[in-house]
């Protein structure tokens, strides 16, 4: 993902804006983007990262989904869409599929510790917004146990 690539650039706050303005433009398209980067290896220096570009590729939904969601609501489910995705990519393809486009990323959720007990009051902190969301972006896995 771009966002993390950008992390490593050594020169990232002199193009960091230009790149999510980029990414950005192409996610609200329903876009993907994948950041490209290479760095010489020299023993006993850290690497530095040199962006090399923005390559894009769509990945659109299934031809069957939006008519899928269609009968699940009709059925009475309700269906939220979990994605790692950025969120105008999250957005874009739940306007196409017929979910609403009120998507949650998880900047605000707590990480869960696997080694530790829930806290007790997580569904009184979180229930309500995850409810209320027609789905969630830019989640990492162990957010899907939270949602």
């Amino acid at each position: 993902a771009p966002n993390i690539v950008m992390k490593l650039i050594h020169n990232r706050d002199e193009i960091g804006p230009s790149v999510d303005e980029i990414v950005g433009r192409f996610a609200s398209a329903g876009t993907r983007c994948l950041a490209v980067a290479r760095a010489d290896v020299v023993e006993g220096q850290e690497p530095q990262w040199e962006l090399l570009g923005i390559l894009t590729f769509l990945d659109p939904p299934r031809p069957d989904t939006k008519h899928t969601i269609q009968m699940a609501h009709e059925n009475g489910v309700h269906v939220k869409m979990i994605t790692g995705d950025h969120a105008a990519i999250a957005k874009e393809m739940a306007r196409r599929i017929g979910l609403g486009t009120n998507i949650l990323t998880t900047e605000n959720f707590p990480t869960l510790d696997f080694n530790r007990p829930l806290p007790k009051d997580l569904g009184e902190k979180y229930g309500p917004s995850i409810l209320a969301a027609d789905g969630f972006a830019q989640v990492y896995p162990e957010h899907k146990y939270l949602i």
